[in-house]
């Protein structure tokens, strides 16, 4: 079963929004559902994470837990992992449509009990599901559209013979040992490749060259957005810290390591393809 909506908002910020915890809460509880997204790094729901939800249908409450399998510009895709339905599965699948996207959003699952279990379902389950459905579009679309509006601030994922520079914070307090990708606010009328040009000039005394966007975005605070870029190092640049305790560079397996702002660790498992 599957409901289709147009969201008016780019696909990274629209795959956010389907990775934001809330929207999972806030939906399921559109259709009367208790729900708790358990995600370990942060609000961004990132593979491995778990929801854990309980639903009444036909008055009988029914504990569901579904891990995330996929959570990346093309949308986020998860599948159960405890409960008593035999399969269960979601699919939310982002096309991008002119400035604008596409949210395709499928669940599909087998009844459990044979015949008196497609009986219920046919009766109850479908209805419930459809309900699911369009509640999500409309969360996923409200607040996709509501960050597309913010501020942007330009991360650079700065990546030279499969190694990633990134930078450890000196300040303030709470954030200081803390790991980060270079980067900034976008000034006013600035592009956003300039701004990571500038940003990586600023605090690291080098020049790179932006090759694309990587990932989702990443909502900052309530009024800031994380944009993240592919860059490269110019020839023989070396890296400074000018304005942070240490910079470094690290291969794939040292990702996990880092203890990352909350910000930047969703953003590891977008990063690690890259280290290759």
């Amino acid at each position: 079963m599957r409901n289709t909506g147009l969201v008016h908002a780019p696909p990274e910020v629209v795959a956010a929004a389907l990775r934001h915890t809330a929207t999972a809460e806030t939906a399921l509880a559109a259709a009367g559902v208790r729900a708790r997204a358990a995600a370990g790094t942060g609000e961004l729901l990132v593979p491995g994470d778990e929801l854990s939800w309980r639903a009444r249908i036909a008055g009988l409450p029914v504990p569901l837990t579904t891990r995330v399998l996929r959570a990346d510009t093309t949308g986020l895709s998860s599948v159960l992992v405890r409960g008593p339905l035999p399969e269960l599965a979601h699919d939310g699948h982002l096309v991008a449509a002119g400035p604008h996207t596409r949210l395709t959003d499928a669940v599909s699952w087998r009844a459990p009990f044979g015949g008196l279990g497609r009986l219920a379902d046919a009766a109850v389950v479908r209805r419930f599901v459809l309900r699911l459905l369009r509640s999500r579009v409309a969360v996923v679309r409200e607040l996709a559209e509501s960050w597309a509006r913010r501020r942007i601030v330009v991360g650079a994922a700065i990546v030279r013979d499969g190694r990633l520079l990134v930078q450890q914070r000196a300040r303030p307090a709470e954030l200081a040992g803390r790991w980060e990708l270079p980067g900034g606010r976008v000034e006013d009328g600035e592009d956003e490749q300039d701004a990571v040009v500038r940003e990586c000039v600023e605090e690291l005394g080098i020049g790179v060259r932006p090759r694309g966007r990587i990932g989702t975005d990443v909502p900052l605070g309530d009024h800031l957005l994380l944009r993240v870029h592919l860059a490269r190092p110019a020839d023989g640049a070396t890296a400074a810290a000018l304005e942070h305790r240490q910079v470094r560079w690290v291969g794939a397996a040292e990702l996990g390591e880092l203890d990352w702002l909350d910000a930047d660790r969703v953003l590891v498992h977008s990063l690690r393809p890259l280290l290759r």
